[in-house]
């Protein structure tokens, strides 16, 4: 991690992040981070390549991703799951999509705690789905939690699923054991299926310990993960839906032939080298993580101090609360007068006017210019 990289070094690298804003701005937004390839995916991926492996995904590298993901779920999270609950999905949102349209009940309601990741929203729609917007709770500490009455309310009624996004996408929260819990006794109650997106998993911070929620409830859950963030692999379209309920599973494998998976060999590749001889690099990218989150504190404190912010307890992706500066789309301003991009919050949905999504997976300088262009322009 070098002081040598500079905003030009990042685009000539490519990537949404830094090619899809203008070259004056400093990249803050899309969840990309800026430390390239782990060793051990780079030699695979090159390694293919010199073996001409670019031809339709095969049983062999299945299982090999397979394998790797859940010798790593038993060893960094103490989940065991046997490799044939394990299938590939482009995707975690299109694996989300997937889960919804086969394995809830016909038509019925789905569930989003917002703030969340903004594409849940056109997924339930391209699963032809009705969404039920529930928004959390936030308590006079700045943290949100669930309002698990107004889930139980939405189930009552009729809601089949809820998409429960932990580590939570924008918010950076990892939910307690506890609170997993209240979910699950409350979907337990109602027939209903938790759909658990746990991408950020692996990014968590030391003193949090990640429950993935099928852990507690395998009839009741469908996880959907990738190493894509851990290991930033979204461009090569691979993903894990890991099907703990009988009936799941064997709807699954007699519906997605392989004609109808639509992975990449490369994304299958480049996931099991994650797992399997990325976790040093990992290591190293969360002590940058870490390093990034305490300054992101100190800065925010003594350049931005009418900013609210609570440190995440997972992820890269700090959710601030621009709302005391009057702006609905802080994120739009801040492109315009101070140069740098943020994701605005409107499209997370209920509780997101006013605030901004920023990532701080980039090195300390950059964090440093961001955090002041930002103070500068308010």
């Amino acid at each position: 991690m070098s002081d040598a990289v500079t905003p030009q070094t990042l685009r000539a690298r490519g990537g949404l992040k830094w090619t899809g804003i203008d070259q004056d701005v400093l990249g803050a937004w899309v969840a990309e981070m800026d430390y390239g390839l782990a060793p051990s995916i780079s030699a695979a991926l090159h390694d293919a390549v010199d073996r001409a492996d670019t031809a339709y995904f095969y049983p062999d590298i299945e299982r090999r991703a397979a394998n790797a993901a859940t010798d790593y779920w038993l060893d960094e999270l103490e989940w065991r799951v046997e490799a044939d609950r394990v299938f590939p999905v482009p995707d975690v949102v299109e694996g989300i999509r997937r889960a919804i349209t086969h394995l809830t009940e016909p038509d019925s309601p789905v569930v989003l705690h917002t703030p969340v990741y903004f594409p849940f929203f056109s997924m339930i729609e391209r699963a032809h789905r009705e969404l039920v917007e529930l928004p959390s709770i936030r308590d006079d500490d700045g943290r949100y939690r669930l309002d698990l009455d107004g889930l139980d309310r939405a189930f009552e009624k009729g809601a089949g699923s809820i998409v429960l996004c932990n580590p939570w996408n924008p918010i950076g929260k990892s939910f307690s054991v506890e609170e997993l819990g209240e979910v699950v006794a409350i979907a337990d109650s109602h027939d209903a299926r938790i759909i658990s997106d746990e991408i950020h998993a692996p990014l968590s911070y030391e003193g949090t310990k990640h429950t993935p929620v099928a852990s507690l409830a395998p009839e009741t859950v469908v996880t959907v993960t990738s190493a894509s963030k851990a290991w930033n692999l979204p461009g090569l379209k691979c993903g894990q839906i890991v099907l703990t309920n009988d009936g799941d599973a064997a709807r699954w494998a007699s519906y997605y032939t392989p004609d109808k998976v639509g992975v990449g060999t490369f994304g299958l590749i480049a996931n099991a080298a994650a797992y399997e001889g990325g976790r040093s690099w990992l290591r190293e990218v969360m002590t940058t993580l870490s390093g990034n989150r305490e300054l992101l504190g100190e800065l925010i404190h003594s350049l931005l101090p009418n900013v609210g912010y609570v440190e995440p307890d997972a992820t890269y992706l700090a959710w601030l609360d621009f709302t005391s500066h009057g702006a609905d789309d802080p994120a739009a301003h801040l492109v315009e007068k101070a140069g740098v991009a943020l994701t605005g919050g409107g499209p997370f949905g209920a509780g997101g006017a006013g605030h901004a999504r920023l990532n701080f997976a980039t090195y300390p300088h950059i964090l440093r210019e961001v955090i002041e262009r930002i103070a500068g322009a308010l």
